[in-house]
């Protein structure tokens, strides 16, 4: 019986399955290679982009019993396994225990602990003997209790940032202002308790960007992140307009938290932050490609670019080409919020909304179905209600589009009070 070549895609976040669509084509167009997709819980649409769905752990202390699980069934359908790319924070661990195993491109299974782990990361950047001339690590401490979170927010002047050790999507991500507010962020955090909770010193006055890399493409782009309580990240812009000298700083942060923690990885989604005082900290890094579709942003924002395919060509044949991307504009994301708290009644014709508005629409995609739960508050990435994507050769423009756009989608949209259902917001 004849073998079939195929790629294992590990796990991926929320909303990203029409990127495992994208993956399927170029895995059959560039090498007539199957897509397997490996989830801890199979999706409904999950069998509609991929070739193959199966559901198993991602859990760190499961990554051997599913390492031997995975490779039985590869055996045992005769499937010849031709490269693996960890698409998710948590896919990372058995991604790289795959490429191990079958002696493909990719990183260490103790590499990939250091990606995942916000605490490791925070050890080898402690412990390097060289960095940036600008850069300074950030304040990290691993809190095991409410009492010493407590403590901990004292020590550091009464104002602090929390989030998990081990998640992404901007879940959990928590500003505390004043320790009275202690006790309702360590309850809030409660379901990330088991994979630990770091606390952090709060920077202020900061600008908050992301070093991307894929198979030795870079670029810097700029986020956007809400207000208040919770911090989850709104706008994305590629490429971020910047001064040499900042864009030469942010690209030598990125590079130097790579450094740290692998230099063999083809995806990179490292969040820096730019001080008011020019200098750069790491917010975290990412061992996998940048949500809220930017390698998407910057396919269009470069010319004659195309991140994923770079990215499948890395995954099977360990190809890394130093390319720096040219632009030939900028390209924005904007996230849509609710403007009230209730059940999804209507919304507008984003198409004829951006034409009136003479906004040149790229993409507008509302990810909430009418009748379904919103909220006001942002929590975390999933608390959005759609998204807008714009491109323009003016940054100026770019960003007052978004703006505007996106203002004039949440006016509009028609939002069914839980409260009181014959009353409703607009």
């Amino acid at each position: 019986m004849n073998t079939t070549s195929c790629v294992v895609v590990v796990g991926y976040n929320g909303s990203r399955v029409h990127d495992i669509q994208k993956l399927r084509d170029l895995c059959k167009s560039m090498y007539d290679a199957r897509l397997i997709l490996l989830v801890e819980h199979i999706q409904p649409h999950d069998d509609q982009v991929a070739d193959h769905v199966c559901s198993t752990s991602l859990a760190e202390s499961d990554v051997a019993a599913s390492l031997e699980w995975v490779v039985g069934c590869l055996n045992a359908d005769r499937w010849k396994l031709i490269g693996v790319l960890p698409f998710s924070d948590r896919g990372v661990l058995l991604g790289a225990a795959l490429a191990s195993h079958f002696g493909l491109p990719g990183i260490t299974p103790a590499e990939a602990r250091a990606g995942l782990d916000k605490q490791i990361f925070r050890r080898l950047e402690a412990a390097a003997t060289t960095s940036p001339e600008d850069y300074r690590p950030v304040l990290s401490i691993r809190v095991e209790s409410l009492a010493e979170l407590r403590q901990r927010v004292v020590e550091l002047g009464g104002k602090a940032f929390i989030k998990p050790a081990c998640e992404g999507a901007s879940r959990g991500c928590r500003v505390i202002r004043h320790p009275s507010e202690c006790d309702d962020a360590w309850q809030a955090l409660k379901p990330y308790r088991e994979g630990g909770i770091v606390l952090e010193e709060l920077i202020q006055n900061a600008r908050e960007y992301s070093w991307d890399f894929v198979a030795g493409s870079t670029w810097i782009t700029e986020k956007t992140t809400t207000e208040g309580a919770y911090r989850a990240e709104i706008q994305q812009v590629v490429p971020a307009p910047l001064t040499p000298d900042v864009q030469i700083r942010l690209m030598a942060a990125g590079r130097h938290m790579a450094g740290l923690v692998s230099q063999d990885n083809g995806a990179w989604h490292n969040e820096i932050f730019h001080r008011a005082n020019h200098r750069t900290s790491a917010v975290e890094t990412n061992m996998r490609p940048g949500g809220m579709h930017i390698w998407d942003l910057a396919k269009r924002a470069f010319a004659d670019f195309d991140p994923w395919q770079r990215w499948v060509r890395w995954a099977v044949e360990g190809q890394v080409v130093s390319h720096d991307p040219v632009p030939r504009g900028y390209c924005g994301i904007r996230l849509l919020r609710a403007t009230a708290v209730g059940l999804l009644r209507d919304v507008p014709d984003v198409q004829s909304l951006a034409r009136s508005m003479n906004i040149d629409l790229v993409e507008a995609v509302l990810s909430k179905q009418i009748g379904d739960s919103v909220t006001a508050e942002v929590k975390d990435n999933f608390s959005f209600i759609g998204h807008i994507v714009l491109f323009n050769e003016h940054y100026e423009q770019l960003s007052d589009d978004l703006l505007r756009l996106a203002e004039a989608i949440e006016s509009r949209v028609g939002i069914t009070s839980l409260a009181s259902p014959a009353r409703a917001v607009s």
